[in-house]
């Protein structure tokens, strides 16, 4: 009896020992992939343009409001990265500080905007992404895994050679900068026993138009934005969660970008029906 007791108590030490130092590298490569991406950042998009004092700078009229679906999106899947991490790395109060976590990583983004002379600190983005974090919270709380997806998808336009310094140089800094080619999405999966458990619909924002972020810099170069509504079909990742780890992180990038598939496109211009949307 004595020695399956002390068998048990080393047992229980070496998972404890090996939880923590699991923690400790997961909280160790959190911290060096966050110093990494803010410093890359400082470097490549705010050189030369940091100033004092911290200063706040109201953008709502920008883009019609995309870049604020944007925000909300990468917040989601942040807090998404850091939950599964601290997870992983052993902490029971993963969903807790994981959503805290990923909140702070994309907020630390304003910091630098408020100390920069061509933007400024935007309460509306922390508030877009104060929303991504709850929605990721709300579902894991309440369902323990993820119905709602908000999800991304890009394709090239004819705006940005007209500005490349604003909406990007090549398909890498557009897919980042020109919202006219930027759909955000939103993707359900009906439980029902009628609906194919493998199929999503999504609801897309999207917007087109747009040289300058503001609509009355547009009007004065001869542009009219508008705003665009999208329905369509998406897979859905939870139908791919029975499968073996590998395939599972293959296909990860399903629950971030949206597949092409047909869509309906309502807009100020009509409704339009696209074969393949993307």
């Amino acid at each position: 009896m004595l020695n399956l007791y002390l068998g048990a108590v080393i047992q229980k030490l070496k998972q404890f020992v090996y939880g923590q130092s699991r923690l400790r590298w997961v909280i160790g490569f959190m911290v060096l992939v966050y110093v990494g991406l803010v410093g890359a950042l400082a470097q490549a998009w705010y050189a030369d343009q940091m100033v004092q004092p911290f200063h706040f700078f109201n953008d709502w009229p920008e883009w019609k409001q995309l870049d604020k679906f944007a925000h909300a999106a990468w917040s989601f899947h942040v807090c998404g990265v850091a939950w599964r991490l601290l997870r992983w790395g052993g902490l029971k109060q993963a969903l807790s500080l994981g959503t805290i976590t990923g909140f702070i990583i994309v907020s630390s983004i304003e910091v630098m905007d408020g100390f920069s002379i061509g933007y400024g600190a935007s309460l509306f983005d922390l508030l877009a992404n104060a929303f991504g974090a709850t929605l990721f919270f709300a579902q894991i709380r309440w369902w323990s895994h993820i119905k709602i997806f908000p999800k991304y998808s890009f394709h090239l336009t004819s705006f940005a050679v007209l500005r490349p310094s604003l909406l990007g140089d090549g398909f890498l800094q557009e897919a980042l900068k020109d919202y006219n080619g930027q759909t955000l999405w939103y993707s359900w999966t009906p439980e029902r026993k009628w609906w194919p458990s493998f199929l999503s619909l999504a609801i897309g924002f999207g917007a087109e138009g747009m040289i300058y972020g503001r609509d009355a810099e547009n009007a004065a170069h001869g542009y009219t934005p508008y705003r665009k509504f999208y329905l369509s079909l998406d897979l859905n990742p939870n139908y791919f969660n029975s499968l073996k780890a590998g395939w599972r992180a293959v296909l990860f990038p399903l629950t971030i970008v949206k597949c092409p598939a047909p869509a309906i496109e309502i807009s100020t211009h009509g409704v339009r029906f696209h074969w393949i949307y993307f």
